[in-house]
């Protein structure tokens, strides 16, 4: 297969991310919609996946994962509910043996047939959720009944709750098809009459139990001392459903709360937070350094010049640079780092804050959480003149919190990276416009990254 007729199939994979186009075809194809007393008012695109292949040979392996919201209304009340879909789309025929090896020729139950459809002309897989190929345990948390017998029952019995709580509701927070998905619970033990609320994130197979005993290390070490990084406090983990629990921490999401008036003193929490993490001493992490940092851009600017030719010369101009500029490893005090530390990942409660999910810990360089953070401030709606102060304050706060250099040419560097895997998401998501977008935060790797200087 030629690069140019790729092209031209993997562009078929847009209309899956085409909110509009993508109601037309739900409408059409969901055998529960074909009477027509049911119809999709509303479709939003959600998390989306494009997994590409560099070889030729295998691009034709390519596929599309996407998780739609829709909502239903019902043509003769007007009564309308909420359905979360998600979608697996192949390219020349490749969903008949997927689905063939999905069902194995048979099917395990009613239910499951129910909720699976295979669209051959769309060459598409169809899960209602919360069935889901990578996370066949999931229903089990979402049935308000069946979740009481995963719930982690000695962590509760340690916040005093007797008996078993009635779950009251249930809530999707954030899901991943086939990777993971996090629910929150409202409990309620009837014993006390009082109220709890409960966190669930549910992982495809045996990695929550690292993540529960992190968790752990890090609650306990808060408080034995006041001033370490905060954390919503652990409850358990239940290895049937791999699903790690969590209290619901008060606190509502900072960046709902951060402006001029009180930008420098929750910086400096969050400065204060991250030596605390990047001093610890958590274990089992893998290690990530510079040089498997060039190998992952150089492999995903190679797939950005695939998808976007005109742009290759620059990209791979940005892999050269990023590669004769690495850091060398002898100058990088290498510590516990949170990789995917951004904005969203932070609870402001009375001036306090609490960090949430440390699902990516590695050791590496803490600078890369810094930069991490300053990047995610560029793509948040904000005043571009309150983004160059945080910017500033965050970098002179965290200095004055560590007893290593924090130069700043390793900031440029890693705040280069972090535009490219920010372009490169972007490009995962394979929406119409990628092409402009992607170019428009490459552009912002190529000039002058950060504005602390």
């Amino acid at each position: 297969m030629t690069i140019a007729n790729f092209i031209t199939q993997g562009n078929a994979f847009q209309r899956f991310t085409t909110p509009a186009v993508v109601l037309e075809m739900l409408q059409s194809y969901l055998p529960e919609l074909s009477n027509r007393s049911w119809k999709i008012s509303e479709c939003t695109v959600g998390d989306t996946k494009l997994k590409t292949y560099l070889r030729p040979e295998s691009k034709v392996k390519s596929t599309l994962s996407v998780c739609y919201q829709v909502t239903l209304r019902e043509a003769a009340t007007g009564k309308s509910s909420q359905r979360i879909l998600y979608a697996k789309v192949f390219l020349s025929g490749r969903s008949n043996e997927a689905f063939q090896r999905l069902t194995d020729g048979r099917w395990i139950d009613s239910e499951l047939q129910q909720s699976i459809t295979h669209v051959p002309d769309l060459d598409m897989i169809l899960w209602r959720f919360p069935h889901d190929p990578g996370l066949p345990h999931l229903r089990r948390l979402l049935d308000l009944h069946t979740v009481r017998e995963h719930l982690p029952s000695e962590g509760l019995r340690n916040l005093g709750m007797s008996g078993t709580p009635q779950v009251l509701a249930s809530h999707v927070v954030n899901y991943r098809p086939e990777i993971r998905c996090t629910n929150r619970y409202d409990l309620c033990d009837p014993s006390h009459d009082r109220a709890y609320q409960l966190f669930g994130k549910t992982f495809r197979a045996g990695e929550g139990q690292s993540l529960s005993e992190r968790l752990e290390y890090f609650w306990n070490r808060s408080l034995a001392d006041p001033a370490a990084m905060a954390v919503a406090q652990p409850l358990g983990y239940t290895a049937p459903v791999n699903t790690v629990w969590q209290l619901g921490a008060p606190g509502i999401p900072l960046l709902q709360t951060l402006d001029r008036s009180n930008y420098e003193q929750y910086l400096a929490s969050v400065s204060k937070g991250l030596a605390s993490l990047h001093t610890s001493g958590v274990a089992k992490l893998a290690t990530h350094a510079p040089a498997d940092h060039i190998v992952e851009v150089r492999k995903k600017l190679l797939k950005l010049s695939d998808a976007i030719p005109r742009l290759a010369v620059d990209f791979e101009a940005m892999a050269d640079r990023l590669e004769q500029t690495a850091p060398h490893p002898s100058d990088i005090p290498f510590r516990p780092i949170h990789w995917d530390f951004h904005v969203h990942q932070l609870l402001a409660c009375k001036g306090k804050l609490v960090f949430c999910d440390l699902d990516e810990l590695v050791i590496g360089d803490p600078i890369q959480d810094l930069a991490n953070f300053m990047v995610d401030l560029r793509f948040r709606n904000l005043d571009p003149e309150f983004v160059r102060l945080m910017e500033g304050e965050l970098y002179r706060s965290y200095r004055r919190q560590v007893e290593w250099d924090v130069p700043l040419e390793r900031l440029t560097w890693h705040s280069r990276l972090q535009f490219v895997n920010k372009a490169y998401r972007n490009y995962l998501q394979f929406v119409p416009d990628f092409e402009q977008t992607v170019e428009r935060i490459f552009r912002l790797a190529e000039g002058d990254t950060l504005y602390v200087a």
